[in-house]
């Protein structure tokens, strides 16, 4: 992240390497943190703040920036009282950016998904500007991770059994010629993206998580 305000090397502590396994079997579970620095120390020219884990409920996330902002040595130098913050760097958000004035209630409820359901959330979170609603919809949305919509496609069709059936009918109707017939399921999934049916984000790396568009 670039920001005009992102603390040093040397001013903020070091990311913890963390990894807790919560069933995601091929990748460690994300843990969203968010730097929150203190702006009555900052227009005085000192940067205060510290890492917060991020994924808590409100009200753990809203006191742990309560004794950021209490710590600050400027207010304890001149008697004002620190009350505003900025969220000036962020760490395992994935695609999903939090604002230097990001409520916190959007930070915690972002944060909180991403380390239940990984980075698919982080883009379900991205393309809907961190809607509330939608948030909530993500499990109602979310059919899976592939390596391409083609691959989603032909998933789909074998477990609904409609290629199965589709290939039985043809055997009746033309016999032999049946084995000449294709499914092109590359093309099923272009128009179910094109009719507004379903939702396709491309993954950094390869391969696409693939959201109901209308959950």
């Amino acid at each position: 992240m670039t920001h005009e305000h992102q603390p040093g090397a040397d001013q903020a502590p070091e990311h913890e390497s963390e990894t807790i396994d919560h069933g995601r079997e091929q990748e460690p579970a994300m843990q969203p943190k968010i730097w929150v620095g203190s702006l009555l120390d900052y227009n005085y020219g000192h940067l205060h703040g510290d890492w917060i884990r991020a994924a808590q409920d409100d009200e753990a996330l809203t006191a742990d920036v309560r004794r950021i902002l209490a710590a600050s040595p400027t207010a304890a130098d001149t008697g004002e009282v620190a009350e505003e913050f900025g969220i000036f760097d962020y760490d395992e958000f994935g695609d999903w950016k939090p604002g230097e004035y990001e409520s916190l209630t959007i930070v915690a409820a972002v944060a909180r998904g991403i380390q239940q359901h990984g980075p698919a959330f982080a883009a379900w979170a991205e393309l809907h500007d961190a809607d509330p609603d939608m948030l909530a919809a993500f499990e109602d949305a979310y059919l899976g991770e592939y390596d391409s919509p083609e691959a989603w496609a032909e998933l789909l069709m074998e477990e609904s059994g409609s290629r199965e059936a589709i290939e039985r009918l043809a055997q009746e109707q033309v016999g032999d010629l049946a084995r000449y017939v294709r499914l092109d399921s590359g093309q099923w999934a272009q128009d179910a993206w094109l009719s507004g049916d379903i939702t396709v984000m491309h993954k950094d790396g390869g391969g696409v998580w693939i959201f109901n568009a209308n959950p």
